[in-house]
Formats: C-alpha cells, sequence, structure tokens
C-alpha cells in the first residue's frame, strides 16, 4: 500500500526532526548558570594574528603606555579598552606579540587578585553592606548566596592553576580588606 499519503507523512516526521536538532544546535540545550539566557552570542577575532597595517605604535610604546595605565590603578580590562579607544590599538597581544596580564606580570605590576575575582567580591561586599540595613531583602540574600558560590568556585581554580596560594579563603569578615 505505497499511497501518496505515506511518503509525505514520512518526509514531514523526518523534516520536523531534523528542524528540532537544528534549533537545539542554534541556542544550545545547556543555559548559564546563574541566569536566564541560553544565547551563543560572542565577539570574534580577526582571521590574522598580526597586527593590522594602520596601527603604528611600537611594541615598546605600547608596554610603556600599559604600565603607565597600571600604575593609575586601573585593571587589565580597563587597560585594553583605554587603548583602543584612546590609541587605536584593536589587539595588544597583535603588536605586542604578550597579552597585557603578561605584560604587567614581567614589569611586576600584575595585581595580587585576579580581576574577576576581585570585582565578584567586590560586589559579595556591596550586597552585604545592602543586607545589612535592609534585613528583610530576601531575594538579596540569594544573590549574595549565588555570588559566593562563584567565588568559591573561581578559588577553587585558581589555587589548582596557581594563580592564588593553596592557602587563600574567602572570608566575608575581612573581604571589605581585599577589595579596598
Amino acid at each position: 500500500p505505497q499511497g501518496p499519503y505515506l511518503g509525505e507523512a514520512t518526509r514531514a516526521r523526518v523534516w520536523n526532526t531534523s528542524q528540532r536538532s537544528d534549533v537545539n544546535r542554534v541556542v544550545g540545550e545547556m543555559g548559564r548558570m546563574y541566569g536566564p539566557g541560553k544565547g551563543i552570542a560572542s565577539s570574534a577575532l580577526p582571521y590574522r594574528r598580526k597586527a593590522p597595517t594602520w596601527v603604528k605604535m611600537k611594541t615598546e610604546d605600547v608596554c610603556d603606555h600599559i604600565c603607565k595605565l597600571a600604575k593609575k590603578g586601573l585593571c587589565p580590562s580597563q587597560i585594553g579598552v583605554t587603548l583602543r579607544d584612546s590609541f587605536g590599538i584593536p589587539q595588544v597581544r597583535t603588536v605586542t606579540g604578550n597579552k597585557i596580564l603578561r605584560i604587567l606580570k614581567a614589569n611586576g605590576l600584575a595585581p595580587t587578585l585576579p580581576e574577576d575575582m576581585y570585582f565578584l567580591i567586590k560586589k559579595a561586599v556591596a550586597i552585604r553592606k545592602h543586607l545589612d540595613k535592609n534585613r528583610k531583602d530576601k531575594d538579596s540574600k540569594f544573590r549574595l548566596i549565588l555570588v559566593e558560590s562563584r567565588i568559591h568556585r573561581l578559588a577553587r581554580y585558581y589555587k589548582r592553576v596557581k594563580s592564588l596560594p593553596a592557602t587563600w579563603k574567602y572570608v566575608s569578615a575581612t573581604a571589605s580588606a581585599l577589595v579596598a
């Protein structure tokens, strides 16, 4: 019994399963751990790994600017944004051959805490300060738990890769001294 309808039904079923797998591939099955988003957006670096021809600054000048900005108190990501916006350097690594943090480490100007850890601790301190005034704010209490769990997870990673000493521990009572 090979009627015209049998082929169409099979084709429709195949189309639906392929469509479903495409949706999963585009959106992804897992989302963010601490947020509702499921996006796959990210910036794409140029294919060429050499500096663009229109960048006229020399490696030494870029390194000097990085050191000056670090002495002013800027963190590595802020240094990168300043170099991009003020000096027209799209990627420090393509110009110098080293990343900003490596240049800072070579000159002894690297921050003691990794940047992402620093800002998470700063956020936790701000939430704790808010909770001291607003004790009934249950949502902030929940967000503080999430932020501190991220801090503990990052600390585990940084201890493993030896960016933090093995004895380092996050203590909420002394956290405000770390980010002051």
